[in-house]
């Protein structure tokens, strides 16, 4: 290609991208850089200087490249050439780009572009205005798309923005959660929780605990612990995975997101209340609560005040220690009255003993619920299958009616409808999608769960009998409803069980029961 035979000029290149990916993926500034540097070389003009925007919006002249070039030309008029690949570098603001080229004009320099020639003539400046405008729409409508976009994902539950510390992002279902970075995270519940408790009294002790931890940021770094810092931390509902989210666009109501929580509502309830002074600091326990010797201790009620017992050790005269359950509420008619270990213990094994219910009545209901999960399983299957086939017929459509909508360019009311009936369809291929995804996945097999759970209810006495502190605490918390009230004489009178101990032990624990609930619906499986 021949260079053009123009008077030579100086040349000054001004290249600008609009977001941080296009800067990290390298797809803007080096191209128009060196298309710019080719118009020059073609036209026989010398480059002196490039100013390089990276990742700001044309939407303001609020911009440090864009400013110093101004500055630059100001110092220096020179009669310069300022060249860009595309009137919507300079700017997507009409206004904005007017200002500049009445200002440049000004100076004696002059406006050209790539795509674009610009001239001195009234015909040129009604095309520039023109082309201006339109990058102000890209860029208005740019702007509402990401908007509706981001707003539909927040809806949906999905943090779109910035990751609070103590997160990284992690693709599951091909959606983005937050999950717990470690040991970040357990650090930063450990403050949490230890400022609700009252373990650390102010917010200089949880600054100091938290400088001897390693925090790290989203971006892998170390982060440095100030009491702003800590601040932030103790006042941010994002670590209960329960938040609202308002903006100046957006306004998402209270409600569930897609973030492992950090600490729970409650938790962060109490920090509040410690903030603004509405909860007193916790006294320090006295005596260890998770004492192995009565795990019984605030589960049973007495019964008559209905208050939950303690436990203590006196030491009889000969030096040896006696271990009881007793109430110890003043005014109760049952005060100090010592219920020795040893009897309330044997009383709730013979209870463990009572509702364990039989092996082959385990049987026949592992085989029933084997068979309803195998049901569900098949329809939750088809309706996958359906919603896909749903998927592929709507994008068949979606590309009929993009092809109609480039064949129509002559008749606006026909690419208006073919636009409006693409937006409908991406939406309903979008929520189709996220119902898709939504549909819980198998955490485990079934076998192996079923296996768990057998395991347990064919075994709690056993447990009891062989766990430590807080295996027994499960027991109890799996194999009753709600605390329990124990008497001398009427023992544990009748408890409330669990759902999974109270089907076997409420007029359906029954074999007969369980053999006609399988036999009504057959499965090829069965044996």
């Amino acid at each position: 290609m021949e260079a053009k035979t123009e008077n030579k000029q100086k040349v000054i290149i001004y290249c600008r991208v609009s977001s941080r990916k296009q800067v990290k993926e390298g797809n803007g500034l080096d191209s128009q850089e060196q298309a710019c540097r080719a118009w020059a070389r073609n036209h026989g003009h010398t480059v002196e200087k490039v100013f390089v925007e990276p990742g700001i919006s044309g939407e303001t002249d609020n911009r440090p490249a864009y400013n110093e070039m101004l500055q630059f030309l100001m110092r220096n008029r020179n009669n310069y050439i300022v060249l860009a690949y595309d009137i919507n570098r300079f700017a997507r603001n009409s206004t904005l780009y007017g200002l500049l080229r009445r200002d440049l004009k000004k100076m004696g320099h002059t406006i050209q572009t790539l795509t674009l020639r610009i001239e001195d003539t009234p015909e040129s400046e009604l095309v520039e205005n023109v082309a201006a405008s339109v990058a102000q729409y890209e860029r208005q409508k740019n702007q509402a798309r990401t908007i509706a976009n981001t707003a539909e994902h927040l809806k949906q539950g999905y943090w779109v923005f910035n990751e609070p510390v103590g997160y990284e992002r992690k693709r599951i279902n091909g959606r983005i959660h937050l999950v717990r970075r470690e040991p970040t995270a357990a650090f930063l519940q450990e403050a949490l929780e230890g400022f609700a408790t009252g373990r650390f009294p102010t917010q200089k002790a949880v600054k100091e605990y938290l400088e001897r931890a390693i925090i790290i940021g989203c971006n892998g770094q170390p982060l440095p612990i100030t009491l702003n810092f800590v601040k932030t931390l103790l006042t941010n509902e994002k670590y209960t995975g329960w938040f609202a989210y308002k903006s100046k666009h957006l306004d998402i109501p209270y409600q569930r997101w897609k973030i492992e929580p950090i600490i729970s509502i409650e938790t962060f309830r109490a920090i509040q209340d410690r903030l603004h002074g509405r909860k007193a600091t916790t006294r320090p326990r006295k005596y260890n609560m998770a004492d192995e010797d009565f795990p019984l201790r605030r589960w049973v009620l007495c019964p008559a005040c209905g208050k939950p017992m303690t436990a203590s050790r006196p030491r009889a005269r000969s030096g040896k220690h006696h271990m009881y359950y007793h109430c110890y509420r003043k005014g109760c008619p049952l005060c100090a009255k010592n219920i020795p270990q040893a009897v309330m213990h044997a009383d709730l094994e013979n209870l463990l003993c009572s509702i364990t219910p039989d092996p082959a009545l385990l049987n026949l209901t592992r085989a029933l619920v084997k068979d309803s999960y195998n049901e569900l399983h098949e329809d939750t299957q088809a309706q996958q299958q359906a919603a896909k086939a749903k998927i592929a017929a709507m994008q068949a459509e979606k590309g009929k009616a993009f092809n109609l909508l480039m064949n129509s360019a002559n008749n606006p009311e026909i690419a208006n409808m073919c636009q409006e009936r693409i937006s409908a369809l991406t939406e309903q291929i979008n929520r189709t999608q996220a119902e898709i995804s939504d549909v819980a996945t198998e955490e485990m097999p079934l076998d192996f769960a079923l296996d768990a759970v057998c395991e347990f209810v064919a075994h709690p006495l056993e447990i009891w009998r062989g766990g430590n502190y807080h295996q027994k605490q499960g027991v109890l918390n799996l194999c009753f409803l709600e605390k329990m009230a124990y008497d001398r004489a009427e023992k544990f009178r009748t408890p409330k069980l669990s759902p999974i101990f109270a089907v076997f032990n409420e007029n359906l624990g029954e074999t007969n029961f369980w053999r006609a609930q399988k036999d009504s619906n057959p499965q090829p499986s069965d044996p």
